[in-house]
């Protein structure tokens, strides 16, 4: 190919055509008896009652419209909501129906400003994608006094980056209709995931693998007595985007379930939703197995479980998520986010010092459970709900939660937490540690843990070998949903905060 076809391909390439239905602003009507909303421009009015509460869309109709934008490319739309009426109003600033099909992340976005204390972003942000037409909220609640006019102004741009190919982008679609609703207030994580998922079922056989794909679907059961949500099969919709290492790389996690104290526990997926190393090393679950303690995540003397559940000495495979975690999420100040009340079992529980409680439930009987029976078991930070003994508000997945989400004992397993987002293999041929015992026999300890490429999502274990590490978090309960709907292409987001909600 000659330098003058390259440059026309590359110039081809820079090109996009941006699918643009409307942006238009539009009022939905007001359920509070004294409005009367009105759009001045292409709209119409709205009657509800008698007074005033105001839209004016100020540049023309307010239709972003336009193709062949390239990279570069920025438009403004500006309007103002002036109140009128005889009390303080709040509203939401609403993207009806959008449908934003681009791939890539930091290029397409926006930034809102205001007068008179409305709305006001201090950077851009990405338009939330979305693959299929969904009511997207830019703002929740925003208060407008009596007699108040607050001026608006929305910039939209497509940024350019010579040092990336953009053509990921060309024929993507964005659309929607810009309006404005009473205010409500912004759902937390749990609160939209259960919006989300339309389905929701209850197994009552475990004896078998779960493997079909599956997206807006959640599976039920208890903690503590309490309702829980799970994932299983082949589910699509369970990403998390959350938190950045050290490098300032975004991080990325699929959601195992929700916890009694009503938590979203998420597993590690790295820096990317296509990862095949979804692991932040690789690390034997203790170094020395010459002793029946050493099934544990901490323990105390030698000799016995009642011995070990002192828990006063870190095992090997803590040490290094605690390393971890201070470098990475604590450093970066995501520690906020995070539950203190969520349990980790590592379950000791034995009848006869050889096979452990997950190999009874697992193995013999196939009846997977979410509760943890001994206080000393429960790993957690806060000491309200279990042993008090974490650091840091992290651990591991459990066997149990792997037999919940499809597996099975000595059998292949293909789910959610084998793949990756192209459906390739999330930790490659590597062996992963779980947090659950096994068994202790020939003076060797077994810990549960997850097999690679060979043996695709097969629930096995290990005795003294090393594994790979996948930590498990817990984001509180009352964080804030901020965007995304669980895909790959737009995984569940916070909203970020001061105090952590």
């Amino acid at each position: 190919m000659s330098l003058k076809e390259r440059r026309a391909l590359n110039t081809q390439r820079k090109k996009l055509t941006l699918v643009i239905v409307s942006l238009l602003v539009v009022v939905l009507s007001v359920s509070l008896a004294y409005f009367t909303t009105q759009i001045i421009g292409k709209g119409k009015t709205v009657d509800v009652s008698s007074a005033n509460l105001q839209i004016v869309f100020t540049d023309s109709d307010g239709a972003i419209s336009g193709s062949n934008i390239e990279p570069g490319w920025n438009t403004t739309k500006t309007f103002t909501v002036e109140n009128n009426s005889k009390s303080e109003y709040k509203y939401n600033i609403v993207i009806k129906d959008l449908l934003n099909t681009f791939v890539t992340n930091g290029y397409l976005q926006y930034k809102i400003t205001s007068t008179n204390d409305g709305y006001n972003m201090t950077e851009f942000k990405d338009i939330p994608k979305s693959s299929a037409p969904k009511n997207t909220i830019l703002a929740y609640s925003v208060s407008i006094p009596v007699g108040v006019t607050q001026n608006y102004t929305i910039e939209f741009k497509y940024a350019n980056d010579e040092s990336v190919d953009q053509s990921d982008d060309m024929g993507k679609k964005l659309s929607g209709t810009l309006f404005i609703t009473e205010g409500t207030e912004q759902p937390t994580l749990l609160s939209q995931l259960l919006a989300d998922k339309s389905t929701v079922l209850t197994r009552t056989d475990f004896s078998t693998v779960l493997t079909n794909d599956n997206t807006n679907t959640l599976y039920t059961s208890t903690e503590d007595s309490k309702t829980v949500y799970y994932f299983a099969g082949n589910a699509t919709d369970n990403w998390v985007k959350f938190g950045k290492n050290a490098s300032n790389q975004d991080l990325y996690w699929r959601i195992i379930r929700t916890n009694s104290d009503r938590s979203v526990r998420l597993l590690y997926h790295g820096t990317s939703t296509t990862a095949t190393d979804a692991y932040i090393g690789e690390s034997k679950f203790n170094s020395s197995y010459n002793d029946i303690a050493y099934v544990s995540y901490m323990y105390g003397n030698l000799g016995s479980v009642a011995n070990a559940r002192e828990n006063t000495t870190n095992s090997t495979i803590k040490t290094t998520i605690d390393n971890w975690y201070t470098s990475n999420l604590e450093a970066k100040g995501y520690t906020k986010y995070l539950s203190r009340t969520a349990v980790y079992c590592n379950d000791r529980s034995t009848s006869n010092n050889s096979e452990f409680g997950a190999y009874t439930r697992l193995v013999t009987n196939k009846t997977p459970s979410y509760d943890c029976a001994t206080t000393e078991d429960k790993f957690t930070v806060d000491s309200s709900t279990g042993n008090g003994k974490l650091t840091y508000p992290i651990a591991l997945m459990t066997a149990d939660e792997v037999s919940f989400a499809g597996g099975l004992y000595g059998t292949n397993a293909p789910t959610w937490y084998y793949y990756n987002s192209a459906n390739g293999n999330s930790i490659d041929s590597t062996f992963w540690w779980l947090l659950s015992p096994h068994s202790w026999t020939d003076s060797a300890p077994g810990v549960f843990g997850v097999i690679g490429s060979s043996h695709p999502g097969y629930l096995d274990y290990s005795i003294v070998g090393t594994g790979g590490v996948r930590p498990a978090i817990s984001l509180k309960s009352c964080i804030k949903y901020s965007t995304g709907d669980g895909s790959a292409n737009a995984p569940y987001t916070i909203k970020e905060t001061e105090t952590g909600c």
